[in-house]
């Protein structure tokens, strides 16, 4: 079975992801991005969804994640807000895929698989 961490400094939507795909996927759930970088560095998950608005120091991360595992595909998450667009436009060279809230999670769901083909 496929393993997937979550990301997000909000519990609940940690939580609610995890419900959601755990059916499906081993999922862990964090809110603590120390904990993502040492389980892509152990590898020991096929892919990542950041919940987390692109930040420089996010960028820093996501750079460290491809250093460790470089075909781990990332997807973020976030609401959009024009003043980032920089931040984003920068993050976009680690990020596989970008949806903005309110996401579908059909269309995360349907995402996620072939992500974990391509990689």
């Amino acid at each position: 079975m496929k393993s997937i961490i979550i990301y997000s400094p909000d519990f609940s939507l940690c939580y609610s992801l995890l419900m959601y795909l755990q059916t499906q996927y081993k999922v862990v759930a964090t809110t603590d991005l120390d904990v993502v970088s040492s389980l892509i560095c152990n590898n020991t998950t096929d892919l990542v969804i950041i919940d987390s608005e692109p930040t420089t120091e996010l960028q820093i991360k996501c750079e460290q994640f491809r250093k460790c595992k470089a075909n781990i595909p990332l997807i973020l998450t976030y609401v959009f807000n024009n003043k980032i667009k920089e931040s984003e436009d920068k993050i976009k060279g680690f990020i596989n895929e970008i949806f903005y809230k309110p996401f579908d999670l059909n269309e995360i769901s349907l995402k996620i698989p072939e992500l974990l083909t391509a990689s």
